[in-house]
């Protein structure tokens, strides 16, 4: 199955690049040119990993990616901008819980590569939740047996009470 990658940037040859880019790489990708218009496409899409821009108008980068948290909780979030500096790394970090903080101008292949390790894992949490509710399954099913052999026991122990004197 595919990756789907959400991209948001208000720069449209920026959003070109990288569409371009990620789809070569063989990966479901949608764009959006504002963080409200992100907003929009996640009320019909469920990425599993959002790129976005830290500058945008009317919607910074650290704020969609905040909002984001709510809706598609276990997607990736990555964030891309000129303006590296620690303070605003924590912030995306501590805010939005940012998978990553790339600096612009990027290197394709490791930007790629970057968002390929961010999709592994993905893949793990994915992995791992479907394994947790697995073994939850199991533990209830294994609950409800237990139960009912401790039902024929309390009914067996009943039952040879009866037959002593």
């Amino acid at each position: 199955m595919k990756h789907h990658i959400l991209l948001v940037d208000d720069e449209r040859d920026v959003l070109l690049v990288l569409e371009d880019l990620f789809t070569s790489r063989g990966y479901h990708v949608t764009t959006a040119s504002d963080g409200t218009e992100a907003l929009e496409r996640l009320k019909n899409e469920s990425p599993d990993l959002i790129l976005s821009d830290y500058r945008m108008n009317e919607m910074d980068g650290i704020t969609l990616l905040k909002e984001t948290r709510d809706v598609c909780p276990d997607a990736i979030r990555i964030l891309l901008t000129a303006h590296g500096d620690l303070k605003l790394a924590m912030q995306a970090i501590n805010e939005a819980s940012v998978y990553k903080f790339i600096t612009k101008p990027w290197n394709n292949n490791d930007l790629a590569l970057s968002v390929q390790r961010a999709l592994e894992h993905y893949d793990l949490i994915v992995q791992q939740r479907a394994f947790a509710e697995t073994l939850e399954l199991m533990v209830d099913e294994n609950t409800e047996e237990i139960e009912r052999l401790r039902l024929a026991l309390r009914e067996m122990v009943s039952r040879i009470r009866s037959l002593l004197p």
